[in-house]
């Protein structure tokens, strides 16, 4: 309703305040050495090596080309307003009430931490959730406006992040043969930029050797429960804290899952029932797959918060969306309707 969009642009202006006092607060400014190469890239483009693709250094290019700020700013600014389109968007699909639940996720502190990095996972993570969207959309309505928007975000993924090439072996996409088309296009595009300008697909050499299985089973085990943990837990911190913690997050949600159960606000039924839920599970349990499997093969970062964030945030809004409340969720296709409660 109406009503609920001041909450909505209030919970956008917190978190801009929150990148801004984080930015002027960090020593750094919330900057980390890929933070260097995505605006060296942005200020020269002569620099471009391949390591990372040029998509983010290119949206803080354009927008301070517009503003005339300093790329460290326009660089936040670009993640601030990825948020606001991601709130106005969601609120035109799922109401301005349950938009703001799925904005607020990232207040969560480890959301926070990427939004406010110049980091190019917010623009992933907006993006993959247009595409799960669009790929939604375009299981009811197969028509060639859906395809070409949806071959757009699946190749705008890949020229972000690298890893945005798993968004090919989703077989939801294979519903169509231009979609699938459009995209390798794409794709191909930036490699072949990659090889004229650097003689690599991605910059330089990737399979290299990696740790010992039992080190890798080891991070991934770790990454997997950091997830569902408020708690960001690390080998070298004391296990007395990470107890606490994890004790005082299991009773606050054992509190919430009992409120939300008694008021019958919440039902693992919906879960089936409603496909973009689904969906955007499958996407993002896809994502996870594949970040192993290139781990396993290549030595990049370890598997940190940034890396897991774009499967758990889809994940997240999944959960967000599955919880009844009083408003329904109605797909813009009259016959792709999801109509779970009354209307109030």
């Amino acid at each position: 309703m109406k009503r609920d969009y001041p909450l909505l642009l209030a919970v956008w202006v917190l978190l801009g305040l929150l990148i801004l006092g984080i930015t002027t607060w960090h020593p750094t400014h919330a900057t980390s050495p890929d933070s260097a190469h995505y605006l060296r890239m942005a200020a020269d483009w002569r620099t471009y090596d391949g390591t990372f693709p040029p998509g983010y250094s290119l949206l803080i290019w354009l927008v301070s080309a517009i503003t005339s700020l300093p790329g460290l700013w326009v660089s936040k600014l670009v993640n601030w307003l990825t948020l606001g389109y991601f709130g106005w968007a969601w609120a035109s699909r799922v109401g301005a009430k349950r938009a703001v639940w799925l904005l607020a996720i990232w207040l969560l502190p480890g959301n926070l931490r990427i939004v406010t990095y110049t980091w190019s996972e917010t623009v992933f993570i907006v993006l993959l959730l247009e595409a799960v969207w669009g790929m939604h959309r375009f299981s009811g309505e197969k028509t060639s406006s859906n395809a070409l928007r949806v071959s757009g975000l699946l190749v705008a993924l890949f020229w972000i992040r690298y890893v945005g090439l798993f968004v090919a072996i989703i077989p939801r996409m294979r519903a169509s043969g231009h979609i699938v088309k459009r995209t390798l296009i794409g794709i191909a595009s930036l490699l072949i930029l990659n090889i004229f300008l650097t003689g690599h697909l991605f910059g330089g050499p990737r399979l290299l050797l990696t740790e010992p299985w039992p080190e890798l089973l080891n991070m991934a085990g770790i990454a997997s429960l950091n997830e569902l943990l408020l708690y960001d837990y690390r080998p070298e911190r004391s296990l007395e804290i990470v107890g606490l913690a994890m004790l005082g997050q299991f009773l606050i949600v054992g509190v919430m899952g009992w409120l939300g159960w008694q008021k019958k606000g919440w039902q693992l039924a919906t879960f089936t029932q409603k496909p973009l839920v689904r969906l955007l599970f499958g996407v993002g349990t896809t994502y996870f797959l594949t970040l192993f499997a290139l781990r396993f093969i290549s030595p990049f970062d370890p598997l940190n918060e940034r890396l897991m964030a774009p499967g758990s945030s889809c994940w997240l809004v999944a959960l967000a969306l599955s919880v009844q409340s009083q408003h329904s969720i109605i797909s813009k296709s009259p016959d792709r309707a999801e109509i779970v409660t009354n209307p109030s």
